[in-house]
């Protein structure tokens, strides 16, 4: 699909290691959603009057209680018909449903969905039973977000999986966009990292894990995990930065030196980068 006529939004997520961000569309705010696209994925709920939608080339008069699911990439608008009219748009990365191939879902599911090889509903309208079901899934994960119980990131991946689970209920193999979802596999390397994120490792050295080329191997590792080599070692590294600087045992120089950066400057740059704060101000917070 072309882009050309729509722009490319820069999503704002405030934590990138749980990247989801639940955006309230209402008036007097500016409440429309202008033609755009972006690298996630989303549901928007109508929850008052009504809105013209578009999703790719297809458009649709929505009214309270109707839901949208917009995949990665698709160009999609929402224009209010009335003063009165607002929606939620939860938007949210593919990392959030993925599982790294550990079960067959990732495959069986997860992989046809993003690369538009099932035909997936775009618009669930209100008193129908999925829609009535993929809201109340929703609406647990909004309040869940809002609120921020102590496990509430494993509520919202619930909800969204749920969520996930019953648009494959009427999903249809698309025929001719079948592909061969034999891609190999980066286990060795994902393995590796688990254990030895903090070591520095290059592609040729990844890929040789693996016994395949440095330009498959960047392939490959994008498709299954959504990011390069270096965001993934970056994501392991700032979690565990998270979880020392949490216990309050070590400086901010121990934990960049124990986690893999000899740059503290650097270490402080991806850190904000990830968490939305600076480490000591993360310290402060926390």
């Amino acid at each position: 699909m072309e882009f050309t006529l729509s722009k490319k939004e820069h999503t704002v997520i405030p934590d990138q290691t749980f990247p989801i961000n639940i955006f309230y569309i209402h008036h007097p705010d500016p409440h429309i959603i202008p033609l755009h696209w972006h690298e996630h994925l989303e549901w928007i709920i109508i929850t008052k009057g009504s809105f013209r939608v578009q999703v790719g080339s297809t458009f649709q008069d929505l009214q309270e209680g109707d839901l949208i699911f917009v995949n990665k990439k698709q160009i999609h608008s929402a224009f209010p018909e009335s003063t009165d009219s607002e929606l939620y748009a939860i938007v949210f990365n593919e990392s959030l449903i993925r599982n790294t191939g550990l079960d067959n879902t990732e495959k069986k599911y997860i992989c046809p969905l993003l690369a538009n090889d099932v035909s997936i509903r775009t618009y669930f309208k209100a008193g129908e039973p999925e829609s009535l079901i993929i809201r109340e899934c929703l609406m647990k994960l909004k309040y869940a977000y809002s609120e921020k119980p102590f496990g509430y990131e494993l509520l919202v991946k619930a909800s969204l999986l749920e969520s996930i689970g019953y648009i494959f209920q009427k999903a249809e193999e698309t025929p001719l966009q079948k592909r061969n979802q034999d891609r190999g596999s980066i286990d060795p390397v994902l393995v590796h990292l688990s254990n030895h994120f903090h070591e520095p490792i290059s592609v040729k050295q990844a890929a040789s894990m693996c016994c395949i080329s440095p330009n498959y191997f960047c392939s490959l590792f994008k498709k299954a995990t959504g990011k390069t080599l270096t965001e993934y070692m970056n994501m392991l590294r700032i979690h565990e930065a998270e979880r020392l600087l949490r216990t309050h045992n070590y400086t901010i120089q121990q934990v960049a030196f124990t986690v893999g950066y000899t740059n503290l400057t650097y270490f402080g740059r991806v850190f904000k980068k990830l968490k939305n704060a600076s480490p000591s101000d993360y310290l402060k917070n926390n």
